[in-house]
């Protein structure tokens, strides 16, 4: 366990960043509840209810009805949290309120999402304690560098990072993410803030900079039973536009989860933090395409040209 080494800066919300992939792609960002392009909470909600394509990882977490006081709380893992990440194709803009889109693309342009959860163990209560805890998901949208994203796309990925990243940059922005820590009464100082990459890890990573997002008790969703705390957007394209799912498909997304237990009086007890390397697996073809209004007429042969051109396929 390590503190007091690093400061957090500001978080940051509706962010454009480039995603380093193998066809470079430019994404708006916020969370379910602070959706990219100011769309509705409600809206964003149903257009995402149906992913074309979902997956799940093992990441660590901890017993969090530990209430404060000196119990060594992040020496007490319990299994069961998973990281969850789902890709909804096709998702409207009618109701946008972002000045970025024009009244005509309200109308005919569509986007592409992500969002990233973190799944409780089936003990787990609804919400955190804030009393007791803070626990925070920083997610680096620039993902992995090209190299990176391409050899991810036949990776075996376990939930961490191993098969992408050295053990030096892992264990850099481990100690990192909980340096500096602030109490619980310092939320100024920046509790869930941006958390810069080290040294040992830029030339893997896309971009310079991960965001953080708190976890807690408001972004709980009861009906799926979960945290949803990141979503990330695809620039507006016409609807069926498969190279901008595919792209969507194969970033993957360096996310490190905090754990901070408080003392009785509010200052930081210990804390402990993670990094994941999470990714949509590659489902955009025949079937799921068809679902996803994909397979009709002139759009299927839009299909076939992004499935070649993005190295899904080499041959039709």
């Amino acid at each position: 366990m390590v503190r007091n080494l690093f400061k957090f800066g500001l978080g940051l919300v509706h962010v454009s960043v480039a995603v380093a992939s193998s066809s470079t792609q430019y994404l708006t960002t916020g969370s379910p509840s602070n959706p990219p392009f100011g769309l509705p909470p409600s809206d964003f909600a149903l257009a995402i209810a149906n992913p074309v394509s979902n997956a799940s990882f093992p990441t660590t977490g901890y017993n969090t009805s530990i209430p404060a006081g000196p119990a060594d709380a992040t020496g007490n893992q319990v299994p069961g949290w998973y990281l969850s990440i789902s890709v909804a194709a096709n998702v409207p803009l009618t109701n946008a309120s972002d000045s970025s889109i024009s009244a005509k693309d309200k109308k005919s342009k569509f986007t592409e999402a992500t969002v990233l959860s973190l799944v409780p163990p089936s003990t787990h209560q609804e919400g955190l304690d804030a009393e007791s805890w803070r626990v925070c998901a920083i997610v680096f949208p620039g993902g992995l560098s090209g190299g990176k994203t391409e050899v991810a796309q036949t990776a075996r990925l376990d939930g961490t990072c191993a098969a992408l990243l050295p053990s030096e940059c892992i264990q850099g922005l481990q100690i990192n993410s909980v340096a500096n820590n602030p109490g619980k009464g310092e939320q100024e100082k920046g509790a869930c803030g941006s958390l810069a990459v080290p040294d040992a890890c830029l030339e893997y990573f896309g971009g310079t900079v991960g965001v953080g997002y708190e976890i807690g008790s408001s972004n709980f969703d009861q009906t799926n039973r979960r945290y949803s705390f990141f979503a990330g957007a695809s620039a507006p394209v016409g609807k069926d536009n498969a190279t901008a799912l595919v792209a969507m498909e194969r970033v993957v997304w360096p996310v490190v989860i905090t754990w901070t237990h408080f003392s009785s009086s509010g200052e930081v007890h210990d804390s402990a933090g993670w990094l994941s390397c999470v990714k949509a697996p590659n489902t955009t073809k025949w079937t799921t395409a068809t679902n996803a209004g994909m397979g009709k007429g002139k759009s299927m042969w839009a299909l076939i040209v992004a499935l070649v051109l993005t190295g899904v396929v080499t041959a039709i």
